[in-house]
């Protein structure tokens, strides 16, 4: 037995592992997990529009090749395009998968009543936002970010997801405090699904836009810094607009005082704190797979008692959401204690430059022992460059457009 985070581990069998594949597809997340037997499980499979390199059939073709068809469990963590276009690009040649299990968030679920009032205030508010942007031109960065949530774009994948990939599979919903053994049938794995949360204090907090403002220092007092108030006083609704509560005007027209990246992403906030949290246990390994959780998202459990010892048994991490500033808290990182603790990245710093933040792309590095690697570190031709991988690809197998990490069970 040997001991990481404090707590026993089981001694490796011979030539058994786990190989954790990131797949490049740009701005976007893939990731193909198997275990001994083999048995796969895909995290996720999707890029953003812009973001964009053009890999996605490469990635298609390579999951058929190295599953033969066949998916334990398929994971869509949450209802971004980043994360599930590549369900609707490739819905031909995954109905000819065998796909045990379909996993998604409670929030996707159709006779969830509060799931259904959930959805539709998040597509209102996005609807208006989208309306008062479009006749105001707003930049292209808040409209590309917008159309990351857009039904137009998401709801064919999600729908397709609902009906079991059209392979058969059994379609789960999950949340907060499920526990899953041999999930998708493969022995000796269990799942702690640490999100999203049903809290209704946890889901008052994420509902769009929330305004989030940074404060400078001027000889009056605060001020917000960058404000754009594209609005002015409050505008009369518009014909064939969407029609708002003064509440969501006034929550608007706050939220629009900020620069429009930080907007954007404050929009997208509550979509990605509704994402899937799993911790997979296998044999004394802990793999996190924290979709895009952003703040809101790791509060809602960071709370538990067991937290942690949950935290403890991590060997390896997926950063959430791209790597930005405010989804990786950094008591939860702190506690990440396995001596042999690896993750990684799927992220490109185009279209958006303050993704991955570099300060916790460094503190990463300390933490794992520089067994860090992120997506754009793989070549691909004409594809934004990132950085050279360095002492980090040692821990790693790179190919054509892929990174492995194996970990021996």
């Amino acid at each position: 037995m040997s001991v990481a985070g404090g707590r026993p581990r089981s001694a490796p069998v011979d030539g058994a592992e786990i190989r954790v594949r990131m797949y490049r597809v740009g701005f976007g997340d893939c990731f193909l997990v198997t275990f001994p037997g083999p048995h796969h499980v895909l995290v996720d499979c999707g890029v953003h529009n812009r973001g964009d390199i053009g890999t996605l059939d490469r990635v298609l073709d390579d999951l058929e090749a190295e599953t033969g068809g066949r998916l334990a469990v398929v994971i869509a963590s949450h209802a971004h395009e980043d994360h599930i276009a590549g369900f609707l690009r490739g819905a031909e040649r995954f109905r000819r998968f065998t796909v045990g299990e379909v996993w998604l968030p409670w929030s996707e679920h159709r006779t969830d009543p509060i799931a259904r009032g959930l959805r539709a205030r998040l597509a209102t508010l996005r609807t208006a936002l989208e309306f008062e942007f479009a006749a105001r031109a707003a930049s292209r960065d808040v409209l590309d970010i917008l159309s990351n949530t857009a039904a137009k774009r998401n709801e064919p994948a999600l729908a397709n997801l609902r009906g079991g990939l059209g392979a058969g599979a059994q379609v789960e919903y999950l949340e907060a405090g499920q526990v899953r053994t041999t999930p998708g049938g493969i022995p000796g794995l269990t799942a702690i699904v640490l999100g999203p949360s049903r809290d209704e204090a946890f889901l008052r907090r994420m509902d769009p836009p929330k305004a989030e403002r940074y404060l400078r220092a001027a000889p009056g007092g605060s001020v917000v810094d960058g404000a754009l108030k594209p609005f002015g006083d409050p505008p009369a609704a518009e014909e064939g607009g969407p029609r708002l509560t003064e509440a969501q005007r006034t929550t608007l027209l706050r939220a629009v005082e900020l620069a429009p990246e930080a907007l954007a992403f404050a929009l997208d906030r509550a979509i990605n704190n509704l994402s899937i949290v799993t911790l997979f246990s296998y044999r004394g390994r802990g793999l996190l797979f924290a979709g895009d959780s952003q703040y809101g998202g790791w509060k809602s459990w960071l709370e538990r008692a067991d937290a942690a010892d949950l935290l403890g048994d991590v060997s390896f991490y997926k950063v959430a959401h791209h790597g930005s500033e405010n989804a990786t808290p950094k008591s939860a990182l702190e506690a990440m204690s396995s001596e042999d603790l690896t993750a990684m990245v799927s992220t490109q710093s185009s279209p958006w430059p303050s993704i991955p933040d570099s300060p916790l792309m460094e503190a990463l590095a300390r933490k794992t022992a520089d067994r860090v690697l992120r997506s754009d570190s793989v070549p691909i031709d004409g594809a934004p460059e990132g950085p050279v991988a360095g002492g980090a690809s040692a821990a790693f197998g790179v190919g054509p457009f892929w990174v492995d990490h194996r970990i021996p069970v």
